[in-house]
């Protein structure tokens, strides 16, 4: 297949750049391939000369790509428990049909993400050239450097648009054979892409095996490594027979499909999902050989090749199980910067006063570390070492269990340590009970053991099944205030009512009762809510509705985080009530390498973009809609909806108003007379400016 080029610059550098030397050798240089400094001629400047004039160069067009899960034959890239992402790119390369994708969020240096063998002669002169290249309009640091034969190449600034570099440099006169080609990172890397990588000496052949990383390894059928996208990933990663494809894309909002047709060749191919908008779809593909393959995907309008993380938006997960392999990268598609998960203190210390780390929670932990997901560390629940299985329930399993707290906040990296899952509601096996009085000392513990060596760490107390009002403010005037930093519960009263609105009542309650029971509040978070899609629940695109509405509502009452239940179907049962309130299905399907996102996943992707981390601003709701204003000025979002059918209203505006709704569609209304009138319905919009 043709590669889908972007337009390149000329770059003309005026001198040689130094970079610095690890080894031993001669310092090398860097030119852009084709070009040589140019001598300046040396003239006096002229007081009465005009000052010339500064012209920048436009903004880089950022093109369409994508990343495929398969291996690169003769490369050894790095574990995605350590580097975010290390795969094959499609779309848009400096050579072939294939490049190299580096994304890792995570501001982690010294991690060598790709390498590949090279065999260097002792003092010879070679030439390192790469065409490297970040997804980004503007100029900016890759965060990555090159190093081979004990020597580091520093790459310039760069844009979205392939640039070829050359470095010349020579080898020590004890360079060793054997040697690497390293793709190090320097910091923080977002969409960092290399291509036609070669080191050679004057006329000789490329030492780098597989340089245009052109011969991959995968599956057959659709292997894009995630099937959330935005407009600057649009397209399938394929790998199928070679010749035309089909492909259709119908919208799980309705109305006809969208049809295209494309070319695949060699064993990876790009497939550009093109004319399709936002929203959410069942794609289908028919290759020359006859291979069908039909998943679900979302397509996002973002800035970016991925959608941004708002610290707001967390996610449970469940990383013990199977269906949750690759929780980071999956929450993080979404845009949920934090995830919720158990960690169990029967499954890390089986010895007492030893904490063998569960592997599944070392694997998943981590990998979310890399992603730049952070974890709610949710410290569950008794440990028979200790007496009870449920909880703690003596003095010595109360400071056993405080002090597992602190090894968990000692190991991974945490936004929070949630003591307890639904104490008040779980039959409890202690002789305490579950009172909220039995519950503050197993807190205090948390508190001594942790609160000292990490004091920014916040200690989540609560954590209630529903909003249990009689035991919050029993927690509370037994001095529950002192052993919480945030409080939170599991409104699912909205759920059991089907009704995602009475979630504003429960939160000004919930901070009503901690004012007159303590003379204070604490933050609130939700760590826990969501509405599942079985057979009893609520439709899949209901699910999005109720989402992105309750989760308005949480957070213009003041809610401070909010934790969405779940992130993967827990079984592939349809009927089964506590295993549908995931965001992803429970297994990819037929010939798919990723999990189809349900139109929830999609609905939250669109709510995190709409919002761009906007603060809550104002209430502007009346008697027959809700509308919750977040941002000001030209940058402000409302979010708007008629619970009870369809109502008009109306919105003062002197500049035209975009509407988005939950299928992704977009509309521009011009103003009359300063107004804008609408109609809104139980499925929330979201309203914009349309000034650009």
């Amino acid at each position: 297949m043709m590669a889908l080029r972007a337009r390149k610059k000329t770059i003309i550098i005026a001198s040689a750049v130094a970079v610095l030397l690890v080894g031993g050798g001669a310092a090398a240089a860097m030119v852009i391939a084709g070009q040589q400094p140019q001598p300046q001629p040396q003239s006096e400047a002229s007081p009465e000369a005009s000052p010339t004039p500064v012209v920048s160069d436009p903004p880089a067009e950022v093109p369409v790509t994508n990343v495929a899960r398969a291996s690169i034959d003769g490369w050894t890239l790095a574990d995605r428990t350590v580097v975010g992402t290390v795969l094959p790119e499609v779309g848009d390369t400096a050579e072939g049909a294939v490049s190299l994708r580096v994304d890792a969020p995570a501001d982690d240096a010294d991690i060598v993400a790709a390498s590949a063998p090279v065999a260097l002669a002792p003092s010879t002169d070679y030439t390192l050239s790469v065409s490297a290249r970040v997804l980004a309009e503007e100029k900016v640091e890759s965060g990555v450097r090159l190093t081979a034969a004990g020597q580091t190449f520093t790459l310039p600034e760069l844009d979205a648009e392939w640039e070829t570099i050359e470095f010349p440099f020579t080898t020590a006169a004890d360079q060793a054979v054997a040697s690497t080609f390293d793709v190090v990172l320097s910091g923080a890397v977002r969409g960092f892409g290399i291509d036609d990588v070669s080191i050679a000496a004057d006329g000789g052949d490329n030492l780098v095996p597989n340089g245009s990383f052109e011969a991959v390894q995968t599956s057959a059928g659709i292997v894009n490594d995630s099937l959330v996208m935005t407009d600057e990933s649009a397209l399938l990663a394929v790998s199928l027979a070679e010749g035309a494809v089909q492909w259709s894309a119908t919208s799980t909002s309705g109305g006809d499909p969208i049809t295209g047709e494309s070319n695949s060749s060699g064993p990876l191919s790009a497939l550009p999902l093109a004319g399709v908008p936002q929203g959410h779809y069942t794609v289908a593909i028919s290759d020359a050989a006859g291979l069908q393959v039909q998943t679900d995907v979302a397509v996002i309008d973002a800035d970016g090749f991925s959608v941004a993380q708002d610290g707001r938006f967390g996610v449970g997960a469940h990383v013990e199980k199977e269906a949750f392999v690759g929780t980071g990268s999956l929450a993080a598609a979404i845009g949920f910067a934090e995830v919720r998960n158990d960690i169990s203190w029967e499954r890390n210390e089986k010895v007492a006063g030893q904490y063998a780390w569960d592997q599944n929670y070392v694997r998943e932990f981590e990998r979310m570390h890399a992603n730049d997901v952070k974890l709610l560390g949710l410290v569950v629940y008794g440990n028979r070492l200790y007496g009870a299985r449920k909880a703690p329930g003596d003095e010595a399993a109360i400071q056993a269990y405080g002090a597992y707290a602190k090894a968990v906040a000692d190991r991974f990296d945490l936004v929070g340590l949630e003591v307890l899952n639904e104490f008040n509601h779980r039959e409890n096996d202690t002789a305490c009970g579950s009172a909220p009085a039995c519950y503050v000392p197993i807190a205090q513990s948390v508190r001594d053991h942790v609160s000292t060596a990490y004091p920014d760490l916040p200690i989540v107390t609560g954590s209630t099944a529903l909003y249990d009002r009689d035991w919050f403010v029993g927690f509370w005037q037994a001095g529950g205030m002192a052993v919480t930093d945030a409080a939170s519960y599991h409104p699912y009263e909205s759920w059991i009512n089907r009704d995602a609105d009475l979630i504003a009542g429960t939160v000004q309650q919930s901070y009503a009762d901690m004012q007159e029971a303590a003379g204070e509040t604490r933050p609130v978070w939700v760590t826990e809510m969501g509405f599942p899609t079985h057979y009893d629940g609520v439709s899949a695109l209901e699910q999005g509705q109720m989402m992105v509405r309750n989760e308005a509502l949480a957070f213009a009452n003041g809610v401070e985080k909010y934790f969405w239940y779940d992130l993967v179907n827990d079984t592939p049962d349809p009927a089964a009530g506590e295993a549908n309130f995931g965001l992803y299905e429970h297994a990819p399907r037929a010939n798919v390498v990723a999990l189809a996102p349900k139109p929830g996943a999609f609905a939250q992707a669109l709510m995190i973009t709409q919002l761009r981390d906007k603060a809550f601003t104002t209430d502007e709701s009346d008697d027959t809609s809700t509308v919750q204003v977040f941002g000001a000025g030209d940058d402000e979002t409302r979010i708007a909806w008629a619970a009870q059918g369809e109502v008009q209203r109306t919105f003062a505006s002197d500049a035209p108003l975009t509407v988005t709704d939950m299928s992704g569609l977009s509309q521009s209304f011009e103003p009359e007379d300063g107004e804008v009138t609408l109609t809104l319905g139980p499925s929330p919009v979201f309203i914009t400016s349309a000034v650009e």
